[in-house]
């Protein structure tokens, strides 16, 4: 197997056990998750999570530190996770009475998911 290759499995791995650690961390403080790693035309979403009455699209990152995974998020790919949500709330009746959030969960090395709700917020 080529380097590139293993580089590129052992990042998705670290991928999905930061998503498994952000899920985990939701549930623990009262969320149910609806939807992980949702791919739709216009973008994907990590995780959903519902909080009556809030229902949240979850961007999680896997970084050295909370900075990092703070200046990670770029504007582009912000505006496809919010397509995402936008087909998700088409798609699934029933949270006409929720508001919506944008979060971002960073996970890093020896701590706990570090979770900025409503962390950026797109026009329209």
């Amino acid at each position: 197997m080529s380097r590139g290759l293993e580089e590129r499995r052992r990042r998705e791995q670290l991928g999905r056990d930061a998503e498994e650690q952000a899920a985990a961390f939701l549930i623990a403080q009262g969320y149910d998750i609806i939807a992980r790693r949702l791919r739709t035309p216009g973008g994907e979403v990590d995780l959903i999570a519902h909080q009556a009455p809030v229902l949240t699209f979850v961007e999680v990152k896997a970084r050295a530190s909370v900075g990092r995974g703070m200046l990670s998020l770029s504007e582009r790919q912000a505006a496809r996770i919010a397509a995402a949500a936008e087909f998700f709330l088409a798609e699934n009746e029933g949270y006409e009475d929720t508001y919506m959030r944008l979060d971002l969960i960073v996970v890093t090395p020896g701590a706990a998911p570090h979770h900025f709700p409503n962390a950026w917020q797109v026009d329209g």
